[in-house]
């Protein structure tokens, strides 16, 4: 049986060095298993990534150097260092999806050929598996199930058996990717707004 994998919160201090801070003395901290990815995000989520360093400093975990310093979650693999691409999950996110979100997000778009294709694309992990796969295949063929939102809903509750890991790292890109998309489109009308008020 492959052992759990142990995830540490670190904070950044050099290309490939990473500074261990013991999140226990903050009073931040409820009890959350911190070596867990879903128990640092529970432990992350419910606070600002600068108050949290903030709090650091204060209680002389950190030195004033460090106070903008990046947090990333780290595991050990094969005796090296690997990093959570998506990062942490602070306060300040709480624009990231949960699992009953991503749901409703891709049924409230099953007609939205664009959009489908951008989930899929934020399905291409690097851990598959054959139940990510059978997500995939099913927004693949999303037009051919029937009408009726509660049938779909069954078809991609499949979405719920993937690991945690998986599910995280999915519903943070798509969340990141549609952010980014409306900051995007807020913009250009801002400027269009701008320019027929100059016209």
């Amino acid at each position: 049986m492959q052992q759990e994998r142990k995830y540490y919160l670190v904070i950044r201090v050099g290309k490939n060095s990473f500074l261990p801070i013991d999140w226990s003395q903050t009073k931040y901290y409820e009890g959350e298993n911190l070596y867990s990815l879903s128990g640092i995000d529970h432990f992350t989520s419910k606070v600002l990534s600068l108050d949290l360093l903030k709090e650091c400093l204060r209680i002389g975990l950190l030195k004033e150097d460090d106070l903008f310093s990046s947090m990333e979650i780290l595991y050990i693999e094969n005796d090296k260092n690997h990093t959570i691409k998506e990062g942490p999950i602070f306060l300040e996110d709480s624009y990231i999806m949960g699992e009953d979100s991503l749901i409703d997000y891709v049924i409230a778009n099953k007609n939205n050929k664009e959009e489908i294709n951008n989930i899929i694309m934020q399905c291409s992990i690097k851990e598959s598996n054959q139940k990510l796969e059978e997500f995939k295949l099913i927004l693949r063929g999303i037009g051919k199930i029937p009408e009726e939102d509660e049938i779909l809903r069954e078809y991609i509750n499949v979405f719920k058996e993937l690991s945690y890991e998986q599910k995280r790292c999915i519903c943070k890109r798509l969340s990141e990717s549609i952010y980014k998309s409306n900051n995007r489109k807020q913009s250009k009308e801002k400027v269009l707004h701008d320019n027929r008020k100059v016209a």
